[in-house]
């Protein structure tokens, strides 16, 4: 073996094990502050509202459930081509994990930085009815409260 097959040998293994290494520690990270099923599923359901990940997926962020306006699922297809045209503007928070899967739209209410929010849980449309009946009991529980 000549001198530059051994370099190139040896850049491509350190860049392997650099990624093996990257991977392995955010993996472990993401475990020990509590976010495997908040990165398995890009969004979770909580008692006081939607959880999501923050940028770089380091901590979480809520959303209330009297935050969220609308609830929609596009095939995806539908929301490929309403994301290429622009659709939903600049606002968007786009947190998919799955291709060619489900998408669901939440639209938030209020002056935010991201206007909607677009995931793929694992189960898009018993997320939505289960977002959509949360949605409901909080605006009840809001109603009975004033």
């Amino acid at each position: 073996m000549n001198s530059g097959t051994v370099i190139l040998l040896i850049v491509l293994g350190s860049v392997a094990l650099v990624t093996v290494i990257t991977l392995v520690s955010f993996r472990l990270l993401t475990r020990s502050l509590g976010l495997k099923q908040l990165v398995e599923e890009g969004i979770v359901l909580t008692e006081d509202g939607v959880e999501l990940p923050r940028f770089l997926w380091m901590g979480k962020m809520k959303v209330s459930y009297t935050d969220v306006e609308t609830v929609e699922l596009l095939p995806w297809y539908k929301g490929l081509i309403s994301i290429l045209l622009f659709r939903y503007g600049f606002s968007v928070r786009s947190i998919c994990t799955r291709f060619f899967h489900e998408i669901v739209v939440i639209k938030l209410k209020g002056a935010r930085v991201f206007e909607y929010l677009l995931v793929t849980p694992k189960n898009a449309q018993a997320f939505v009815e289960q977002l959509k009946f949360r949605m409901k009991q909080s605006r009840a529980s809001l109603n009975e409260t004033v």
